[in-house]
C-alpha cells in the first residue's frame, strides 16, 4: 500500500510502530505522558478522520502512537 501524504510504497507495519516507540522510550532526556494519558489521546486519535492506516497523522504526518506519548506531544487538531 501507498501512503497518500508522503509517497512511501509501504506503510509501517505494528512491529515498525513498536520500534518507533521503543527507541523514544529510550531516549534520554524525552519526558513520556502517563499510560492513561496516553490512551485518552490516542483513543482520540482512533476517532479522528486524518488518521490513516491506524497510525499516521494525515495533517503532520507524525505516528501517533509517539505523539500521543510524549509529555508534551500535542494534537495538530487541538483535540488532545
Amino acid at each position: 500500500m501507498k501512503c497518500r501524504r508522503c509517497g512511501l510504497k509501504t506503510v509501517l507495519s505494528d512491529e515498525d510502530i513498536q520500534k518507533a516507540v521503543d527507541r523514544v522510550r529510550r531516549m534520554k532526556g524525552v519526558r513520556l505522558a502517563e499510560e492513561k494519558v496516553f490512551e485518552e489521546r490516542f483513543s482520540k486519535c482512533r476517532g479522528c478522520e486524518k488518521l490513516e492506516y491506524g497510525s499516521t497523522c494525515m495533517l503532520c504526518g507524525c505516528i501517533m502512537q509517539v505523539r500521543a506519548r510524549l509529555f508534551e506531544g500535542k494534537c495538530p487538531k487541538n483535540k488532545w
